[in-house]
């Protein structure tokens, strides 16, 4: 899920159902608006949505669509991106361009995606978990240039334990989404038991460095095995969705 800049009070939503072409537009009560085809996507697994700048101009802003799900190895990955429509009078049929990445370290699994000020893409793997002992294994943050290419190795992201870690027992403490909000220096990440924001410590601040930036817990929501996060635009606070159920829930501004 993700906001749109351009029209304030509408967010894309994406299936990841293998084959997916299309984007769908409802308002922040999940009321659909309308469907939107990006010419030529045939996305795998279409797991995550950014709303960000089309390149180095701030004032544009651009739809990424992140085929980024990898549960077999694949050897690239692909993010779709196109001008953001006016969303008051949606069309049919959006162009998109189709950037291929690779990553620096082999193939990876990955559900979570924020574009910084240059339209380049961060993108946070989805750490591997050992059901037998329990353990999850690390988060990896990767930076690739603005038209594909190479998914630069930044480092890892340590999160913490959760403090309610019922799902992540049963499949890790795994990062599914993520959300950046680069004017007040904002990032969301979402994973199965909890939302954590990372707040810039100065105006300006990289946001390739948000894993060193001050971290606190928000509210979570409370729908079952919620996979998406998205800052509002036009309010203060977040959406959450049940991958489940289909259900939106806001949180609103906690300070």
């Amino acid at each position: 899920m993700a906001a749109s800049v351009r029209t304030s009070g509408l967010y894309y939503v994406v299936s990841d159902e293998a084959g997916t072409s299309a984007v769908a537009v409802v308002r922040a009560d999940g009321t659909p608006v309308a469907g939107i085809e990006l010419a030529g996507m045939d996305a795998e697994n279409a797991e995550a949505l950014a709303v960000g700048p089309c390149g180095d101009d701030p004032g544009t802003s651009c739809l990424y669509v992140g085929d980024i799900g990898d549960h077999v190895g694949r050897d690239h990955v692909t993010v779709y991106r196109a001008p953001e429509p006016d969303l008051g009078d949606p069309p049919a049929t959006i162009d998109a361009d189709a950037l291929e990445f690779t990553y620096e370290d082999g193939p990876t699994d990955a559900e979570a995606l924020v574009v910084d000020s240059g339209g380049r893409p961060l993108v946070v793997g989805k750490a591997s978990f050992d059901r037998d002992t329990g353990e999850t294994g690390s988060t990896r943050l990767y930076h690739g240039p603005a038209d594909g290419g190479e998914l630069a190795l930044l480092g890892t992201i340590e999160l913490p334990e959760p403090e309610n870690g019922f799902l992540a027992g049963i499949v890790g403490n795994v990062v599914t989404d993520a959300s950046a909000d680069l004017a007040a220096g904002r990032v969301l990440l979402r994973t199965y038991d909890e939302v954590l924001e990372y707040r810039a410590p100065e105006p300006g601040a990289d946001v390739t460095r948000f894993p060193d930036w001050p971290l606190r817990r928000v509210p979570p929501g409370t729908v079952l095995q919620a996979e998406t996060v998205t800052y509002t635009v036009d309010d203060c606070g977040y959406l959450t969705t049940s991958e489940l159920t289909g259900a939106i829930d806001a949180v609103r501004c906690t300070g």
